[in-house]
Order: C-alpha cells, then sequence, then structure tokens
C-alpha cells in the first residue's frame, strides 16, 4: 500500500518553521499535527446497509463469531444503530433518548443477554437511539461495524469509512438498491456489495444478474461483488466444529475474502482521506503565510488599511448576532415543512395505506425526522461558520465551506486549551472551529455514528416520537385511528423540539462567539501594529517566500482525495 502520507511530514514541518520565523504562531497552532508512524490509527468504520430481510444482521454476527448476537428475521427486525467495537471484555451501552432533555441522550450499561430488548423492533419499550457495543471479536481489531436499522437509516453511510452493502439469493440487485448505491458513490469512497445466502438454490442467478446490473452503471462498474452465507460462517465458528472444516465452511463463506478487502480497501482510503486533508490545510496555512509576506514587503498604507478593516470588524458583532439567527430561522423553518410533508404522507399511509406498513409506520417516521434533523443541524452549523469566516476575513483559521468537511472529520484529538509558549490568539484560533462546531451539532468529529449531528437529529425525532410501540399489536380501524392521531403529534412535537434545541445550541455559539472574536480580532490588530511599527530583514524575508511557494508545489499532489 502506497503511503499517502511520505512528504507531507516534512512540508508540515517546513511550514511550521517559516510560521514561527514570521511571528505567525497563530497560524503555526493550526497546522494539523504531523502524520507519520507515531500514529494510532483508528480501525476503517464499515456501515452495513441493505433491504430488509437480506440477512445484515446474520452477517455481522457471523462475521463476530457471535451467532444471535443481533436480532435477525425475514422482516424488519433491528430498530436501532448498533455499532461493534474492540473490547478487551464485552460490554454494552445504550443510548436511551430523554424526552426532558432532547437532543442531549442518556448512557446506560446494559447485559450481553438484554440486547434484544433494546434493538429488536418487537421487543423495545421506550425509545432507544442505538446501542455501543465493545467485543472481545478478533474481526474487531481491524474493523468498525454498524448494523442499521431494518426500517431504514441508510443516511449513516455517509459518514463511514465503507458500506457493505447486502442483498441476497432472493434476487437480483433492484432499482431502488442501484440508485442507493449511485448516491452513496457521491459521498464514501469504499462500497462493497455481497450477495448473501450463496447455500441457496437460486443464488448463482442472482448473483451474475446482480454483477451485471452494475457493471451497467459506470459509476457502480468498479464496485466489486461477493457471494456470501452467513449461516455457513456460523457453522464455521460453532464450538466443536473440526478444524478441516471449520476452513472448509470458512471458504465457502466467502467472508474472509471480504473481510480482507474491506480492511485495505478502507484503510487505503481512510489514510488518503486525512493526507489530504492535512495538506489542504497546510496548503491554507502557506497562502495565508505568502498573503503575510505580500503585506510586509508592501506600503505602510495596505497595513493601514487592514488595520482599519479589523477596527470595523470588532466594531460590527451585532451584524453576526443577526446572521446567527438568520441561520437559526431558516434551518427551522425548513425542518418544519419537510416534517408537515412527511406527517401528511405518513397520515394517508395510516388512514388508507396497506397493511402491511402500518408495523414499520412509526419507526420509519421517527428515522425520516432524524435524517430532516441532521439535515437541518448541519445547514445551520456551515451557515454559522460562513458567518464568522466572514466576520474575520480569514480563510484559514474558518475555510469555505467546501473545505470544511475534510477539516472537521479529520480524525486528530483536540489538544489542551493552551500549549506552553502558545498565545492566547494562537489557542483561540485553534479552539474556534471545533468549539462552534460541537456546540451547534454536539460534537467536533465525526469518530462515531454515536455522536454529532447525527445523534442530535436522531435523539430529537425519537423524543419526539415516544410511545409508538404502544400502538403495536392493534388491528382494524381504531389501530389506524390512533395511528393517524399518533403521527400529527408526533410531527408537532418534533416541529417544538427542534425549534427549542436549535434556539439553545445557537445561543451558546453566539455567547462563545462574542467572547472569543473579539478576541481574535483584538490580538490580529496589535500584531498588525507591531508588524506596521518594524518589519523583517527583506532578505530573510525573501528567503521564506521561496521556501514557502516550493513547499505550495509540493503540497499539490497531496491534496487530491
Amino acid at each position: 500500500m502506497t503511503d499517502p502520507h511520505t512528504g507531507l511530514a516534512d512540508l508540515i514541518a517546513l511550514v511550521r518553521a517559516e510560521a514561527l520565523r514570521l511571528g505567525r504562531d497563530d497560524l503555526a497552532a493550526l497546522l494539523p499535527a504531523a502524520p507519520g508512524g507515531r500514529e494510532t490509527p483508528r480501525p476503517p468504520r464499515v456501515v452495513v446497509s441493505g433491504a430488509p430481510g437480506r440477512g445484515k444482521s446474520r452477517l455481522i454476527n457471523s462475521l463476530l463469531g457471535r451467532p444471535g448476537l443481533s436480532p435477525v428475521g425475514s422482516r424488519p427486525t433491528t430498530a436501532g444503530w448498533i455499532e461493534f467495537r474492540y473490547g478487551p471484555e464485552d460490554g454494552l451501552t445504550a443510548l436511551i433518548t430523554d424526552a426532558r432533555d432532547p437532543g442531549s441522550p442518556r448512557r446506560r450499561p446494559i447485559a450481553l443477554g438484554d440486547l434484544h430488548a433494546y434493538v429488536s423492533l418487537n421487543e423495545i419499550t421506550e425509545s432507544v437511539l442505538g446501542v455501543d457495543a465493545r467485543l472481545d471479536a478478533p474481526i474487531l481489531r481491524d474493523l468498525v461495524l454498524v448494523d442499521t436499522p431494518g426500517v431504514g437509516g441508510p443516511h449513516a453511510a455517509w459518514h463511514a469509512d465503507a458500506l457493505l452493502f447486502v442483498s441476497d439469493a432472493a434476487g437480483p440487485i433492484g432499482d431502488n438498491e442501484l440508485s442507493f448505491l449511485s448516491v452513496a458513490t457521491q459521498h464514501i469512497e469504499t462500497i462493497v456489495v455481497a450477495v448473501n445466502k450463496s447455500d441457496v438454490i437460486g443464488h448463482d442467478r442472482a448473483l451474475a444478474e446482480t454483477r451485471r446490473r452494475l457493471a451497467s452503471h459506470p459509476d457502480l462498474a468498479r464496485i466489486p461483488v461477493f457471494a456470501t452465507s452467513a449461516r455457513l460462517a456460523e457453522q464455521a465458528g460453532r464450538p466443536g466444529t473440526p478444524q478441516h472444516v471449520s476452513v472448509r465452511l470458512t471458504e465457502l463463506a466467502g467472508t474472509r475474502q471480504l473481510v480482507d478487502l474491506l480492511t485495505y480497501s478502507a484503510t487505503a482510503a481512510m489514510r488518503r482521506r486525512r493526507s489530504a486533508a492535512q495538506a489542504h490545510r497546510t496548503t491554507a496555512v502557506t497562502r495565508e503565510l505568502l498573503a503575510h509576506l505580500d503585506r510586509l514587503a508592501g506600503p505602510d498604507e495596505l497595513i493601514d488599511a487592514e488595520i482599519a478593516t479589523v477596527t470595523t470588524l470588532l466594531d460590527g458583532g451585532g451584524l453576526l448576532g443577526a446572521r446567527f439567527e438568520e441561520a437559526r430561522n431558516t434551518a427551522t423553518q425548513r425542518f418544519a415543512a419537510y416534517a408537515d410533508g412527511l406527517g401528511n404522507r405518513y397520515r394517508d399511509t395510516a388512514d388508507s395505506g396497506p397493511a402491511g406498513e402500518l408495523d414499520t409506520l412509526a419507526p420509519r417516521l421517527a428515522i425520516g425526522l432524524a435524517v430532516a434533523g441532521v439535515s437541518a443541524l448541519d445547514e445551520t452549523q456551515d451557515s454559522i461558520l460562513e458567518a464568522v469566516r466572514d466576520s474575520l476575513r480569514d480563510e484559514v483559521l474558518l475555510p469555505p465551506a467546501a473545505e470544511l468537511g475534510p477539516r472537521l472529520r479529520t480524525p486528530e484529538p483536540l489538544g489542551p486549551r493552551r500549549t506552553a509558549g502558545e498565545s492566547e490568539e494562537a489557542a483561540r484560533a485553534r479552539d474556534l472551529l471545533p468549539t462552534l462546531t460541537g456546540l451547534v451539532t454536539g460534537s467536533a468529529m465525526v469518530l462515531s455514528l454515536l455522536a454529532g449531528a447525527g445523534v442530535v437529529g436522531a435523539d430529537i425525532a425519537l423524543a419526539a416520537s415516544a410511545g409508538w410501540w404502544r400502538l403495536r399489536g392493534e388491528v382494524g380501524a381504531q389501530r389506524r385511528t390512533r395511528l393517524s392521531t399518533w403521527v400529527e403529534a408526533a410531527v408537532a412535537e418534533a416541529k417544538s423540539a427542534f425549534d427549542g434545541e436549535l434556539r439553545r445550541r445557537v445561543g451558546a455559539a453566539r455567547q462563545y462567539v462574542a467572547e472569543a472574536v473579539p478576541d481574535l480580532l483584538e490580538a490580529r490588530r496589535e500584531r498588525l501594529l507591531r508588524l506596521r511599527a518594524g518589519r523583517p530583514d527583506a532578505e530573510a524575508a525573501e528567503s521564506s517566500r521561496e521556501t514557502l511557494n516550493k513547499v505550495l508545489d509540493e503540497l499539490s499532489r497531496h491534496s487530491v482525495a
């Protein structure tokens, strides 16, 4: 595997040295940590998705070597996300919605044997957002596996390192599934299709036709397709199975080849994205240092004009607050409109739709509301960050929207509030972006599907939808009437809860910015005044310019994701 970090650490070190030499420790603090062997890479996160009844949960159980762990069945069975990660000892934690505080779920330790009661569509009796499962399973040393709800939730794949899409021998992949995969290719690099149940008659025809249909789509033609059998993989892992039989069953199950490809491809893609994001940020800092050198070489009037601009910005805090409120209002209205549309559609289903859709109507509505909430939160975050970027006139501290995604999803731990020798301005600059995103969407970095905008949006939706399980088992006209009434109440509660939570989060962001941005601007003005009073030696400045231009040329090859 070609290391995408090759040479990048040296370039980051060069830029950091030049930034410090030019007195720009604020920019040096914004540079990424140098990549290399000292990193502790996290395992790639693989989301397992597919239509209900395809065998997603059983395939995951077989990969984990834990038959029966996740609920399985021919109809939708999994009601919430289950994220399986490695732990030296088995331990499960359920995320439970708190209707008194939507947007901030409670964490509850649960026993391994109680998993079904928290994720099975037919067993749960409270609003469970998902389960964080730590298991001592060999595969989890290399991969994180995420089981998605049987009634929906494919949007979870957008924040994963790889997507494992499961179909089966019942028939070839369908048009709706092909459409989903086409959209998925725009969000995620590593996608693998598993045609499950290879031990069933007719699997060969389904496998061949699935491959043909994928090959007929230019954007899907390169997706690898594996024949797998969760049943054979389970048999291979059962205690007492002779070694030679276990090896043969594993070969027939096709799971070893599947796991090897997922691990290799997802790890390589993750490293490429990380390298591109680090190069992107280093490029932005390098360009700002070159602009700084231009100011040093320019007439005094240029610096005077920038000082005047910063002074004006210091007096313009009210305008920034207005843009925050505008972003909040826009997001609230958009969420309300989408929620109303969902409500109308699901009320129609409750009143006169197919009886077979009534069992999953409530959780499907909750997932639809969650998707709307996630989208609205992300849009609010982007609008707020754009407003702050415009206020600071700084594309290094807060880059354009197109560059925000790679930076926010770079899996780097946040450092201490202020390090030794670091200026207060540098500490503020380093913390502003992740703190703002944390205030608005709940997490600065998407390191888990059970964090960030996803958990906030889903938690609000589930808090509004609480009690849907009480409608199970009813039949006839009474059931339809109660479902229709419940849909109306759930949509109204979701709109109210979202508005209240967003007001709270945007208010916290406004307060933080009101404290942080003036400090940044004041420090910038003081730096400009010092620059105005005395400039570095022209020969040293030219040497820095030459070094930075060379670095910029080298960085261009690292910036291609």
